[in-house]
This record gives structure tokens, C-alpha cells and sequence, in this order.
């Protein structure tokens, strides 16, 4: 699969005495989401995952609630297939995050050359419609030298 993520899930029933009848609730408590690449990291991820379960369950214990741990009911673990982001071609912004007087512009390519594009409108800065491509950029990117790079560019490069 390449990575997968993880939740785990605790399905808790609690038990509480409250004027003379006992009440019982149950609870569930999730753990952050883990991600793991390598196998070797699911030791590590699954007593995280563990921890942050037993510190929920403390928490809610321990302020003033009166609930004790009647049982553990369920024990539930949510695995996804982990995709990571991968270098493209444009890739439309949010709403809140479109306007480039907020100091991110997002270059409309049609092609795997995200990096070089950026790079060009680092190094050329335009006041109009900063996210295009213009005649300037591709005249501009003739003085550059890109050889030994490949794109889509990856993280390593």
C-alpha cells in the first residue's frame, strides 16, 4: 500500500451512583490519526495511539465527573490508505487562500513544471494577474539553466 493511516477507537462504558440509581454511559474515545510508511513504525504508532487514548479516558475521569470504568465494550481500528500529496500540474487553492495580496500565488500550468514556474515569477515578479504565465516568463526561463533536474520536481531534488 505503500503507508497507511490509522484511528483507534475505544468504546468505553462508564458507571456512575447518582441518588441512589446507578447510571451508565458510554463513551468513545479516538486517537489522533497515525501514518505509517515503514513497518517498523508501527510499534511506535500503535503505544502513541495508546497513550493518547488512556490520557482521554484520565481526563474525562479525573475532572470531578464521578464516572468509574464499568467496561471496555469495543476496540475499533480505522485504517485508510495513505496518498500522500504528489508533485502535478495545478491544483486549484481554497477560497481563503486565493488572493495573492495574501502572498501566495498559485501558477495556472498545464504541465509538470510547478517549480520552474514559481521559481520564474520568484525571479520575475509581475503586479497583474501574478498567477499567469506570460510571454515574459517563457522568455525569461531561456536564460536558466534546469539541466540536471527533472519535473515533476521531487522532494530529494
Amino acid at each position: 500500500m505503500k503507508g497507511l493511516k490509522f484511528v483507534e477507537t475505544l468504546k468505553v462504558t462508564f458507571t456512575k451512583i447518582l441518588n441512589g440509581k446507578t447510571i451508565n454511559k458510554t463513551a468513545y474515545f479516538n486517537s489522533k490519526p497515525q501514518t505509517i510508511i515503514n513497518n517498523t513504525e508501527i510499534p511506535e504508532a500503535l503505544q502513541s495511539s495508546k497513550e493518547q487514548i488512556l490520557n482521554f479516558v484520565a481526563q474525562w475521569i479525573s475532572e470531578g465527573s464521578g464516572w468509574t470504568i464499568e467496561s471496555v465494550d469495543n476496540h475499533y481500528i480505522n485504517i485508510l490508505k495513505y496518498k500522500p500529496m504528489r508533485p502535478s500540474s495545478y491544483i486549484q487553492l481554497p477560497q481563503e487562500l486565493r488572493n495573492s495580496k495574501k502572498g501566495l500565488i498559485n501558477m495556472k500550468n498545464e504541465d509538470n513544471e510547478c517549480f520552474r514556474w514559481c521559481h520564474i515569477r520568484h525571479l520575475n515578479p509581475q503586479d497583474k494577474y501574478p498567477q499567469r504565465i506570460k510571454k515574459s516568463d517563457k522568455e525569461y526561463v531561456k536564460n536558466l539553466d534546469y539541466s540536471g533536474i527533472e519535473f515533476p520536481v521531487t522532494t530529494k531534488q
